[in-house]
């Protein structure tokens, strides 16, 4: 979005709204209104303004004011306070949150949040966020990625090596499915279904309720659970603002965070258990990856990558997040 239209923009919402508490925490996202973040949000206003310490919230969902990028910049300029967004979409202005990138990271839902919530994983992330102006709040879900196909189950590296994929144009990504055998092919998102269609690549890899809303069922047979990546929400303010409130307030912000965050988690794991389901009605074929085939990926994928994200993560903390992840497993 233009800058100038999206100052404008932003200028004719905050002055059309009104409260009458002393602070406002103003919240832009880019999810819309039916999704577990924005729901976990709201949760976060009532609870918030529930503890009458004199803070309001206002949000603005669907991306109103701009993508991450718009937003992160607005937050970090005070002048939206709040917002929640995929650490890989964060990693460009934060390279230390380059270490989730790496594959098969996590084992399952529990073991993230173990890890992320950690005082020597998640919160060290964290705390990073401070030297740019940002103060984080926690990590909360949007779930694993799968790979769907034509091709039946993906059990096997010869099936591996017959993978034609959608990839982002991203040298790191093509590196680590060129590892496994896969052929990566860059397309933009908006691009994947026509792609199946006209079979210029045979498979793509997202969150299952993507296969779901992007109508991927329709050109796909089948989904092989193989949980190569888990994608969060990073929940995150102005660092500026926030050390501004009163200790009382503070308080009520990092707990209605953490209660908000945990409804989050609760809504995603739901909904993405739930569309499972609805897809094998749509006639999609669903089988669960063999560990000896995720072990074999992991250590060819993150062989190719893990010294890309190590240098961008930064040496020591990378180390301290992988030792996180192993001990809490």
């Amino acid at each position: 979005m233009n800058k100038i239209l999206t100052s404008v923009l932003m200028s004719s919402v905050i002055l059309a709204a009104s409260s009458a508490h002393a602070e406002v925490i103003r919240i832009a996202h880019d999810n819309q209104a039916d999704t577990p973040l924005h729901k976990a949000l709201v949760k976060f206003k009532e609870d918030l303004e529930a503890e009458e310490v004199d803070l309001g919230v206002e949000i603005y969902e669907g991306g109103q004011l701009g993508g991450v990028a718009e937003v992160t910049d607005m937050v970090q300029n005070n002048n939206m306070q709040m917002t929640a967004a995929a650490s890989v979409l964060l990693a460009p202005y934060i390279p230390e949150f380059n270490v989730l990138d790496l594959f098969f990271l996590f084992d399952d839902e529990e073991h993230a949040h173990r890890v992320l919530d950690s005082e020597d994983g998640g919160e060290a992330l964290l705390d990073v966020m401070t030297s740019r102006g940002l103060h984080g709040l926690g990590f909360g879900e949007v779930g694993f990625r799968h790979i769907t196909s034509n091709l039946g189950p993906i059990d096997s590296e010869e099936a591996l090596g017959n993978v034609r994929l959608r990839s982002a144009n991203n040298p790191m990504q093509i590196a680590a499915w060129e590892a496994v055998g896969a052929t990566p092919i860059p397309l933009a998102w908006g691009e994947i279904y026509t792609s199946l269609q006209q079979n210029l690549i045979n498979s793509q890899e997202s969150a299952a309720f993507s296969v779901k809303s992007q109508r991927f069922y329709e050109v796909q047979s089948h989904m092989t659970m193989s949980g190569h990546i888990y994608t969060n929400f990073v929940w995150f303010m102005n660092a500026e603002f926030y050390e501004g409130l009163t200790e009382e307030q503070q308080q009520a912000v990092e707990v209605a965070a953490d209660q908000a965050i945990a409804y989050q988690r609760e809504l995603a794991m739901e909904a993405n258990n739930q569309v499972i389901g609805e897809l094998e009605e749509l006639g999609v074929e669903v089988s669960e990856m063999p560990d000896s085939l995720k072990e074999v990926m992991a250590e060819r994928m993150n062989g190719a990558v893990r010294e890309q994200l190590r240098d961008r993560t930064g040496p020591e903390l990378f180390e301290q997040m992988v030792d996180a992840v192993e001990r809490l497993r």
